[in-house]
């Protein structure tokens, strides 16, 4: 809870400084690599989130990579807040409440799309428009290839699922039939009897 409540200040207070589109999707980018590198290097990671490396170390580390991989001003600043602070260690929650927050304050809704196959580019524009018109939200989706999906798709917005496959489409129908009891009564009647 404390690291969700502190990860929550840092993304809320590095969203406040952002610009536009361009600069969030450039800066979560850079976060995003920084991260990468400190996940394959462990020592790396330990030094610089713990008292192990002193501040001056850490500085000169974090200057080093800046540039190397030219880092945004704002990116710069903000790993070298953290770091000084010694929260780096929430830097992986940051990112996720960074995008929470980013989509909060522009409108965007994130749904997660399964489907049997990969959606092809025309297929993810008539099915972001669909959803767009449907939620009233901008939307952005999040693909995943579920090979357990005979054909068409689930979507899950939140903890709801939408289920537009065959599968569901046939649970729908069968719940359908057994909840009509004339349907029943008919189709156990065999013609001719």
């Amino acid at each position: 809870m404390k690291e969700t409540s502190a990860a929550k200040r840092y993304a809320a207070g590095l969203i406040k400084t952002l610009t536009g589109e361009p600069e969030y999707r450039q800066i979560k980018k850079e976060l995003e690599t920084f991260l990468e590198l400190l996940d394959r290097i462990e020592e790396f990671k330990t030094g610089m989130g713990t008292l192990l490396f002193s501040k001056s170390q850490k500085k000169e580390i974090l200057d080093t990579l800046h540039q190397e991989i030219k880092l945004n001003q704002k990116t710069y600043r903000f790993l070298w807040t953290i770091l000084e602070e010694n929260r780096l260690m929430v830097l992986a929650s940051i990112i996720m409440m960074l995008e929470v927050l980013w989509f909060e304050k522009n409108g965007i809704e994130k749904l997660k799309v399964y489907s049997a196959v990969p959606l092809g580019p025309e297929q993810e524009k008539k099915l972001i428009k669909k959803l767009e018109t449907a939620f009233k939200k901008h939307i952005v989706i999040e693909k995943e290839v579920d090979p357990s999906l005979l054909a068409g798709i689930k979507v899950q917005r939140g903890h709801v699922f939408y289920d537009f496959s065959i599968e569901g489409n046939l649970k729908k129908l069968k719940q359908a039939l057994v909840a009509d009891d004339s349907f029943i009564k008919m189709a156990a009647v065999v013609p001719g009897d």
